[in-house]
Protein backbone atom coordinates (compact mmCIF):
# COMPACT_ATOMS: atom_id res chain seq x y z
CA UNK A 1 0.00 0.00 0.00
CA UNK A 2 2.71 2.48 0.98
CA UNK A 3 4.70 2.09 -2.23
CA UNK A 4 1.54 2.42 -4.33
CA UNK A 5 0.56 5.62 -2.49
CA UNK A 6 4.05 7.04 -3.07
CA UNK A 7 3.90 6.24 -6.79
CA UNK A 8 0.55 7.95 -7.20
CA UNK A 9 1.57 11.00 -5.17
CA UNK A 10 4.65 11.45 -7.34
CA UNK A 11 2.51 11.23 -10.50
CA UNK A 12 0.60 14.24 -9.17
CA UNK A 13 3.82 16.17 -8.42
CA UNK A 14 3.59 16.03 -4.63
CA UNK A 15 6.81 16.36 -2.68
CA UNK A 16 7.07 13.02 -0.90
CA UNK A 17 9.00 11.98 2.21
CA UNK A 18 9.06 8.32 3.24
CA UNK A 19 9.87 7.01 6.70
CA UNK A 20 11.26 3.47 6.60
CA UNK A 21 12.85 1.14 9.14
CA UNK A 22 14.32 -1.02 6.38
CA UNK A 23 18.09 -0.95 5.93
CA UNK A 24 18.08 -0.39 2.17
CA UNK A 25 14.53 0.40 1.05
CA UNK A 26 13.87 0.97 -2.62
CA UNK A 27 12.25 4.35 -3.16
CA UNK A 28 11.60 6.15 -6.46
CA UNK A 29 13.80 9.00 -7.60
CA UNK A 30 12.77 12.30 -6.09
CA UNK A 31 11.55 10.83 -2.79
CA UNK A 32 13.13 12.02 0.44
CA UNK A 33 14.02 8.97 2.53
CA UNK A 34 14.17 9.14 6.32
CA UNK A 35 15.52 6.11 8.15
CA UNK A 36 13.49 5.74 11.30
CA UNK A 37 11.25 3.58 13.42
CA UNK A 38 7.70 4.17 14.64
CA UNK A 39 8.25 1.95 17.67
CA UNK A 40 11.37 3.70 18.99
CA UNK A 41 10.42 7.13 17.67
CA UNK A 42 13.68 7.43 15.74
CA UNK A 43 13.43 9.82 12.77
CA UNK A 44 9.85 10.91 13.45
CA UNK A 45 10.63 14.54 14.21
CA UNK A 46 12.77 14.80 11.10
CA UNK A 47 10.12 13.14 8.95
CA UNK A 48 7.24 15.29 10.18
CA UNK A 49 8.84 18.69 10.79
CA UNK A 50 7.90 20.20 7.41
CA UNK A 51 5.08 17.86 6.42
CA UNK A 52 1.61 19.28 5.92
CA UNK A 53 -0.07 15.96 5.01
CA UNK A 54 0.71 12.59 6.59
CA UNK A 55 -0.61 9.29 5.19
CA UNK A 56 -0.22 6.55 7.80
CA UNK A 57 -0.12 3.07 6.22
CA UNK A 58 2.12 1.24 8.70
CA UNK A 59 0.64 -1.77 10.51
CA UNK A 60 1.67 -5.21 11.73
CA UNK A 61 -0.98 -7.82 12.69
CA UNK A 62 1.77 -9.84 14.39
CA UNK A 63 2.91 -6.96 16.62
CA UNK A 64 -0.07 -4.67 17.06
CA UNK A 65 0.88 -3.38 20.51
CA UNK A 66 4.21 -2.00 19.33
CA UNK A 67 3.68 -1.05 15.69
CA UNK A 68 0.02 -0.05 15.66
CA UNK A 69 -0.55 1.33 19.17
CA UNK A 70 2.84 2.55 20.34
CA UNK A 71 3.96 3.46 16.83
CA UNK A 72 0.91 5.60 16.15
CA UNK A 73 1.22 7.26 19.58
CA UNK A 74 4.83 8.17 18.81
CA UNK A 75 3.89 9.51 15.38
CA UNK A 76 1.04 11.66 16.70
CA UNK A 77 3.25 13.06 19.46
CA UNK A 78 5.98 13.97 16.95
CA UNK A 79 3.63 16.04 14.78
CA UNK A 80 3.70 19.83 14.92
CA UNK A 81 0.02 20.77 14.82
CA UNK A 82 0.88 24.18 13.38
CA UNK A 83 2.37 22.52 10.30
CA UNK A 84 0.50 19.25 9.71
CA UNK A 85 -3.02 20.05 8.58
CA UNK A 86 -4.22 16.60 7.51
CA UNK A 87 -3.56 13.14 8.96
CA UNK A 88 -4.85 10.28 6.76
CA UNK A 89 -5.20 6.71 8.01
CA UNK A 90 -6.15 3.49 6.22
CA UNK A 91 -8.34 1.15 8.26
CA UNK A 92 -10.71 -1.79 7.73
CA UNK A 93 -14.50 -1.83 7.60
CA UNK A 94 -16.40 -2.79 10.74
CA UNK A 95 -13.34 -2.91 12.99
CA UNK A 96 -15.60 -1.57 15.72
CA UNK A 97 -17.86 -4.65 15.41
CA UNK A 98 -15.24 -7.37 15.75
CA UNK A 99 -13.61 -9.31 18.60
CA UNK A 100 -10.55 -10.09 16.46
CA UNK A 101 -7.52 -8.61 18.25
CA UNK A 102 -6.06 -6.94 15.18
CA UNK A 103 -9.36 -5.28 14.30
CA UNK A 104 -9.85 -4.12 17.90
CA UNK A 105 -6.40 -2.56 17.66
CA UNK A 106 -7.35 -0.79 14.44
CA UNK A 107 -10.45 0.61 16.18
CA UNK A 108 -8.28 1.79 19.07
CA UNK A 109 -5.90 3.54 16.68
CA UNK A 110 -8.85 5.27 15.01
CA UNK A 111 -9.91 6.66 18.42
CA UNK A 112 -6.35 7.82 19.14
CA UNK A 113 -6.25 9.73 15.87
CA UNK A 114 -9.71 11.25 16.41
CA UNK A 115 -8.68 12.42 19.88
CA UNK A 116 -5.31 13.83 18.86
CA UNK A 117 -6.53 17.29 17.90
CA UNK A 118 -4.99 16.90 14.44
CA UNK A 119 -7.42 17.27 11.50
CA UNK A 120 -7.87 13.78 10.09
CA UNK A 121 -9.51 11.49 7.56
CA UNK A 122 -9.93 7.74 8.10
CA UNK A 123 -10.66 5.48 5.15
CA UNK A 124 -12.08 2.03 5.92
CA UNK A 125 -11.94 -0.53 3.11
CA UNK A 126 -12.63 -4.20 2.64
CA UNK A 127 -9.77 -6.70 2.24
CA UNK A 128 -7.38 -6.34 -0.69
CA UNK A 129 -7.31 -8.80 -3.60
CA UNK A 130 -3.74 -9.67 -2.57
CA UNK A 131 -4.96 -10.83 0.82
CA UNK A 132 -7.53 -13.21 -0.66
CA UNK A 133 -4.89 -14.54 -3.05
CA UNK A 134 -2.59 -15.23 -0.09
CA UNK A 135 -5.34 -17.32 1.54
CA UNK A 136 -5.85 -19.22 -1.72
CA UNK A 137 -2.12 -19.93 -2.09
CA UNK A 138 -1.99 -21.23 1.49
CA UNK A 139 -4.67 -23.79 0.60
CA UNK A 140 -3.45 -24.67 -2.89
CA UNK A 141 -1.27 -27.78 -2.70
CA UNK A 142 -1.58 -28.30 -6.48
CA UNK A 143 -1.83 -32.07 -6.08
CA UNK A 144 -5.30 -33.11 -7.19
CA UNK A 145 -8.26 -32.38 -4.94
CA UNK A 146 -8.15 -29.08 -3.04
CA UNK A 147 -10.16 -28.66 0.17
CA UNK A 148 -11.26 -25.15 1.11
CA UNK A 149 -13.38 -23.65 3.93
CA UNK A 150 -17.04 -23.20 3.13
CA UNK A 151 -19.40 -20.20 3.47
CA UNK A 152 -16.75 -17.47 3.13
CA UNK A 153 -17.42 -14.35 1.06
CA UNK A 154 -15.28 -11.38 0.09
CA UNK A 155 -15.75 -7.97 -1.48
CA UNK A 156 -12.07 -7.43 -2.15
CA UNK A 157 -10.58 -4.26 -3.61
CA UNK A 158 -7.39 -3.67 -5.57
CA UNK A 159 -4.53 -2.04 -3.66
CA UNK A 160 -4.01 0.54 -6.40
CA UNK A 161 -7.64 1.67 -6.22
CA UNK A 162 -7.58 1.87 -2.42
CA UNK A 163 -4.36 3.89 -2.69
CA UNK A 164 -6.07 6.25 -5.15
CA UNK A 165 -8.75 6.96 -2.54
CA UNK A 166 -6.04 7.90 -0.02
CA UNK A 167 -4.33 10.14 -2.56
CA UNK A 168 -7.64 11.81 -3.38
CA UNK A 169 -8.06 12.56 0.33
CA UNK A 170 -4.66 14.23 0.34
CA UNK A 171 -6.01 16.78 -2.11
CA UNK A 172 -9.10 17.48 -0.02
CA UNK A 173 -9.97 18.92 3.38
CA UNK A 174 -10.10 16.53 6.37
CA UNK A 175 -13.44 14.73 6.66
CA UNK A 176 -13.06 12.55 9.78
CA UNK A 177 -14.28 8.95 9.57
CA UNK A 178 -15.55 8.16 6.09
CA UNK A 179 -18.25 5.67 5.23
CA UNK A 180 -16.81 2.27 4.33
CA UNK A 181 -15.68 1.34 0.85
CA UNK A 182 -15.87 -2.14 -0.66
CA UNK A 183 -14.56 -3.65 -3.86
CA UNK A 184 -16.67 -3.97 -7.01
CA UNK A 185 -18.02 -7.49 -6.38
CA UNK A 186 -19.28 -9.65 -3.53
CA UNK A 187 -18.10 -13.19 -4.29
CA UNK A 188 -18.20 -16.55 -2.59
CA UNK A 189 -14.73 -17.84 -1.82
CA UNK A 190 -15.42 -21.02 -3.78
CA UNK A 191 -16.12 -18.96 -6.90
CA UNK A 192 -12.96 -16.91 -6.34
CA UNK A 193 -10.93 -20.11 -6.06
CA UNK A 194 -12.49 -21.49 -9.24
CA UNK A 195 -11.62 -18.29 -11.08
CA UNK A 196 -8.05 -18.61 -9.82
CA UNK A 197 -7.83 -22.14 -11.22
CA UNK A 198 -9.44 -21.07 -14.50
CA UNK A 199 -6.96 -18.23 -14.99
CA UNK A 200 -4.10 -20.68 -14.43
CA UNK A 201 -5.77 -23.20 -16.79
CA UNK A 202 -5.91 -25.84 -14.07
CA UNK A 203 -8.59 -28.45 -13.48
CA UNK A 204 -8.19 -29.52 -9.87
CA UNK A 205 -11.25 -30.86 -8.06
CA UNK A 206 -12.45 -28.39 -5.45
CA UNK A 207 -14.28 -29.47 -2.30
CA UNK A 208 -15.68 -27.22 0.45
CA UNK A 209 -15.72 -28.28 4.10
CA UNK A 210 -16.82 -26.56 7.33
CA UNK A 211 -13.25 -25.95 8.47
CA UNK A 212 -13.34 -24.12 11.81
CA UNK A 213 -10.73 -21.42 12.22
CA UNK A 214 -10.91 -17.86 13.55
CA UNK A 215 -9.57 -16.37 10.34
CA UNK A 216 -12.15 -18.18 8.22
CA UNK A 217 -15.02 -17.38 10.59
CA UNK A 218 -14.38 -13.65 10.11
CA UNK A 219 -15.39 -14.03 6.47
CA UNK A 220 -18.51 -16.10 7.12
CA UNK A 221 -20.44 -13.12 8.45
CA UNK A 222 -21.39 -9.92 6.64
CA UNK A 223 -18.92 -7.85 8.67
CA UNK A 224 -16.28 -8.01 5.94
CA UNK A 225 -18.69 -6.74 3.26
CA UNK A 226 -19.82 -3.20 2.44
CA UNK A 227 -22.52 -3.58 -0.17
CA UNK A 228 -23.75 0.01 0.09
CA UNK A 229 -20.56 1.49 -1.39
CA UNK A 230 -18.94 -0.77 -4.02
CA UNK A 231 -15.95 0.85 -5.69
CA UNK A 232 -13.35 0.11 -8.33
CA UNK A 233 -13.01 -1.24 -11.83
CA UNK A 234 -10.41 -3.93 -11.16
CA UNK A 235 -12.46 -6.99 -10.29
CA UNK A 236 -11.14 -10.31 -9.00
CA UNK A 237 -10.56 -11.87 -12.41
CA UNK A 238 -8.91 -8.69 -13.76
CA UNK A 239 -6.55 -8.75 -10.80
CA UNK A 240 -5.63 -12.40 -11.35
CA UNK A 241 -5.04 -11.89 -15.07
CA UNK A 242 -2.61 -9.10 -14.27
CA UNK A 243 -1.02 -10.97 -11.38
CA UNK A 244 -0.26 -14.04 -13.49
CA UNK A 245 0.37 -12.27 -16.80
CA UNK A 246 3.97 -13.47 -17.19
CA UNK A 247 3.06 -17.03 -16.16
CA UNK A 248 0.22 -17.15 -18.67
CA UNK A 249 2.41 -15.74 -21.43
CA UNK A 250 4.92 -18.55 -20.84
CA UNK A 251 2.15 -21.17 -21.02
CA UNK A 252 0.96 -19.79 -24.34
CA UNK A 253 4.46 -19.51 -25.84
Amino acid sequence: MGSEVVKQLLSLNYGVCVLSSKKNPKVPEGVQLIHGDLVTGKGLKEATENTDIIIHCASNPKDTENVDIKGTQNLLQAIDKDITKHFIFISIINVDKSDYTYYKTKAQVEKMIAGSGIPFSILRTTQFHNYVLAIIKSLDKNNGEIVIPDRMRFQSIDVSEAAALLVNLAGSSPVGLLAGTGGPQVLKFERMFKTYLKVLDRHNDLKTKPIEREEYDRYRSANNLWRSNPYGEINWENFLQHQFHDHLAMLRA
